[in-house]
């Protein structure tokens, strides 16, 4: 079964970032001139201290505009350092992490991009919500060549041209007689597994009905794995 896509294979490089001491004018120009909503804060040695977004900006922006109205406020407007404004801790992703691990992240603390940060905590790298989009963007020959090879030839053992497969929009349709009942859902979680797959679509038979007998795991730890992860 191939690898699953890692965070390392869709991140940027190139990230834009500032210093803790960096000042509000600064960061707003920045974020402005470079069409990005937040960059990372990063202090001595690489280290990601925090995220200083536009809705940070924003925020600091609504206090500044209270302080006629409540004085006591203007210490912390008139101190305005990405360290002051930021959000902290930042949430942060390892670049080995797994794709679908990257998503979550982000939709867990509903942000749009994620630091990605190497075995010893340092920046190496930026992941938007578009760059792990793409990972998904796959032809559909590319995927049934993997559904066929992968799949149901390594994965399952079975001979792929005993099974008719179509891909059409990223939706996977296998149709066919397999051994046993009990390899149709174990092969439809490996297909969906797939990077790309948006469907499956199961019209298999079967030569035996297994269903009434003891769940045998399978020999290939392949298979295994993805089934546990599946269920």
């Amino acid at each position: 079964m191939s690898k699953r896509r890692r965070v390392r294979e869709v991140m940027r490089s190139q990230v834009l970032t500032v210093r803790p001491e960096t000042p509000f004018k600064a960061i707003t120009v920045l974020l402005a001139s470079w069409g990005v909503s937040g960059v990372p804060v990063v202090a001595d040695e690489g280290r990601v201290v925090g995220v200083v977004s536009q809705r940070d900006l924003l925020e600091r922006e609504i206090r500044h505009r209270l302080l006629r109205i409540r004085p006591r406020l203007r210490r912390k407007v008139q101190g305005s350092r990405a360290d002051e404004l930021m959000t902290t801790p930042a949430i942060t992703v390892p670049r080995d992490a797994g794709v679908e691990e990257a998503i979550r992240l982000m939709e867990d603390h509903g942000v749009h991009r994620l630091p990605v940060l190497d075995d010893d905590a340092k920046l190496v790298g930026i992941v938007g919500r578009s760059d792990l989009l793409r990972s998904f963007l796959r032809s559909d020959s590319g995927l049934r060549e993997e559904v066929r090879e992968e799949v149901i030839k390594r994965a399952m053992a079975i001979d792929p041209d005993t099974l008719s497969i179509a891909v059409h929009n990223g939706v996977v349709t296998v149709s066919g007689q397999v051994e046993r009942t009990g390899m149709i859902p174990v092969l439809v979680a490996l297909i969906r597994r797939l990077d790309g797959v948006v469907d499956v679509r199961e019209r298999l038979t079967a030569e035996l009905d297994d269903s009434h007998l003891p769940i045998e795991e399978p020999v290939n730890t392949g298979v295994i794995e993805a089934f546990q992860r599946h269920s």
